[in-house]
């Protein structure tokens, strides 16, 4: 009888799986709702284990939440650099906004998580909405070049909060297609930018 080897896994493989479990549990039940004895036992790895890469719950929510923001920032600004124009390649971001919504339903819902009642991790939600505000800035110097700093952070807030209330609701409302959404928000905002 030969006896089988578990494989050991990489540290980043491990880590591969326990940001796996972290986000499909947290989409599912919340924050609160997630222990990490839950989170160890979903990602197949030791209590021990989890806390060698994480110090805290709230730890690996900031991670977790800053990973999926810097994923949604790198795909917006990639496919809106290869569009040709302004308008095509607002579309192009709106577009790459929609399908991580389509393709990654429960990053979208980790990354819409609003910490209630925790003083300490909304300070980390907030630090990781500061930095998704910054990388939609960034693209949207390029629609407002003459304006001011003011106007470019106002109509960031309004974007962002905007896309992200949209994205909430076709999670709850699955039936238009992500072509209809980019088309509400084109015909709604672009008339504005475009000008």
């Amino acid at each position: 009888m030969t006896s089988r080897r578990r494989k050991r896994l990489s540290p980043a493989e491990r880590r591969s799986k326990i940001f796996s479990a972290s986000v499909r549990l947290f989409a599912a039940r919340g924050y609160d709702g997630v222990s990490m004895d839950e989170i160890a036992a979903g990602a197949g790895v030791t209590k021990p284990v989890l806390y060698d890469h994480f110090q805290s719950k709230q730890a690996l929510f900031k991670a977790v939440l800053s990973a999926i923001r810097d994923d949604l920032i790198v795909r917006g600004q990639s496919v809106a650099a290869t569009a040709g124009g302004a308008e095509q390649s607002f579309r192009a971001g709106v577009d790459a906004f929609f399908a991580f919504v389509e393709q990654e339903p429960d990053s979208m819902r980790v990354l819409l998580i609003l910490p209630r009642g925790d003083a300490e991790l909304a300070k980390v939600a907030q630090e990781v909405q500061v930095g998704a505000s910054a990388g939609i800035a960034k693209s949207l110097a390029a629609f407002l070049p003459r304006s001011e700093p003011w106007r470019i952070d106002a109509t960031t807030e309004f974007l962002k909060e905007g896309l992200h209330a949209l994205a909430e609701w076709w999670l709850r409302n699955p039936g238009p297609s992500r072509a209809d959404l980019i088309e509400v928000v084109m015909s709604t905002v672009w008339a504005g930018l475009g000008r």
